[in-house]
């Protein structure tokens, strides 16, 4: 092998070692966005860490491009980055692309493109704590 080769795989492995196990690392090009809820929790002070809020994002992937098992993504203790994006009020969201990024505080910031039906795109950022990723 050459080394160009040697250090791209190097790279990509670097790459992947930064993704945190519960994320959809290969991608949810093209899943259609179901719904988007936010739900007010009453903390539960016996489970640790304590969760406030969610924000539940229900999929359809069976179009998507890689991962067509995630049926429900649960983000716990959000902030919403981007207010004047309503994910709902889109017709009918596709997700395009994503970033994921580990914050210092040990929250999570993901970074979301969704395109609606016309062609136009929106970016959506949520910043949270805890993910709960439902898969079939």
């Amino acid at each position: 092998m050459n080394k160009k080769r040697l250090s791209a795989e190097k790279k990509n492995e670097e790459c992947y070692s930064q993704i945190p196990d519960w994320y959809w690392k290969y991608g949810l090009h093209d899943a259609a966005i179901l719904s988007v809820s936010e739900l007010q929790l009453a903390p539960d002070h016996k489970e640790k860490p304590l969760k406030y809020n969610c924000l539940e994002i229900e999929l359809d992937c069976k179009n998507a491009l890689y991962e067509r098992n995630i049926k429900t993504i649960r983000l716990y203790n959000y902030k919403i980055r981007t207010p004047d994006v309503d994910i709902n009020r889109i017709d009918k969201p596709w997700w395009m692309s994503d970033t994921i990024k580990v914050l210092e505080n040990k929250r999570y910031l993901l970074e979301v493109e969704i395109e609606s039906a016309r062609g136009s795109r929106e970016n959506f950022i949520v910043e949270f704590e805890i993910p709960e990723i439902e898969r079939k």
